[in-house]
């Protein structure tokens, strides 16, 4: 008998400080992370619900405490069957390249946090930026995370941002993001599988990424449509098992929600909310009905290492 075709939905839930840091924006306006958990959170949710599917949220633990509304949009978040990730305790894009005490911390601390918080087990991991090594996985092993769902292995997706970082470098304006290494986008599988030993024998569910150009199932892609979102699309639809990562900023509107117009260098906010959630709709509810929706836990965990 064939298995089941699967789908996950999971969303990062950066505040916009760190979208700030990214294009080397001045900080913002006191309470303008607010919004994060006030609007995206409650619109994501509700996207979800509407096609009736659970979703996994990474979390930046230190914003349990620092960013009004977290705190109540989170445990919403649980007590309608959704699970609750660890993204780390302050999203260092430079996680990995940091001294093995510094990743103990931001691991371990996040997760010890979560639980405090919000009285459930954070049983998964997201590296900020996507980014890991052997020394990052093997903290995260240690802090006792069952899985890790950091690697989106979309080559353009790596060019584009290394093309980015290099750039605003040479403009004098530098970005708090690092390119990472090539390796985790241009070479690892599309499927979940196990890290080796040295990388601490992690279970691995990656992004998806699809069609022949391995362009992401992000949101980003989906709400600006055309072929960003229509070639990894159709490359998906035939696919054992898709995982579609959005982001908080993917249910924010620059007007609805009164945010500062600088942070429109972002692409997906020069989308209006209401077409951007239609796209949304248009590319996942197909998926939906003919895919069994799990949260990221429940994502059968058995293979060898790469």
């Amino acid at each position: 008998m064939t298995p089941p075709a699967d789908l996950c939905l999971s969303i990062d839930l950066d505040d916009l400080r760190h979208y700030r840091a990214i294009h080397a924006l001045p900080p913002g306006p006191a309470g303008e992370d607010d919004r994060l958990f006030e609007r995206a959170v409650p619109r994501f949710l509700q996207f979800a619900e509407d096609l009736g599917i659970p979703t996994t949220l990474f979390v930046i633990a230190e914003d349990l405490q620092r960013v009004e509304g977290a705190l109540e949009a989170l445990r919403e978040a649980v007590s309608r069957g959704h699970e609750i990730a660890s993204h780390s305790l302050t999203h260092r894009y430079d996680l990995s390249r940091q001294p093995r005490e510094v990743m103990a911390r931001e691991v371990r601390e996040a997760r010890s946090r979560i639980q405090e918080a919000l009285g459930v087990e954070a049983r998964g991991f997201r590296g900020p930026g996507y980014n890991l090594t052997p020394a990052l996985l093997r903290e995260v092993a240690a802090a006792g995370h069952a899985w890790d769902s950091s690697i989106l292995p979309a080559p353009m997706y790596w060019a584009a941002r290394a093309s980015v970082v290099a750039w605003m470098a040479l403009r004098g304006r530098p970005s708090r993001s690092i390119t990472g290494r090539a390796r985790d986008f241009l070479a690892r599988p599309r499927t979940p599988f196990r890290w080796p030993e040295e990388a601490g024998g992690v279970w691995e569910i990656p992004m998806t990424a699809a069609g022949w150009l391995r362009l992401p199932l992000i949101g980003t892609n989906l709400a600006l449509g055309g072929f960003l979102a229509r070639h990894p699309w159709n490359g998906a639809r035939n696919l054992p098992f898709v995982h579609i990562e959005f982001h908080g900023l993917d249910f924010l509107d620059i007007r609805e929600d009164a945010l500062d117009p600088d942070l429109g260098i972002e692409p997906v906010l020069r989308v209006p909310l209401e077409e951007r959630t239609a796209r949304f709709r248009e590319f996942v509810a197909p998926l939906v009905a003919s895919r069994r929706g799990l949260l990221l836990s429940q994502v059968p965990s058995s293979a060898a290492p790469p």
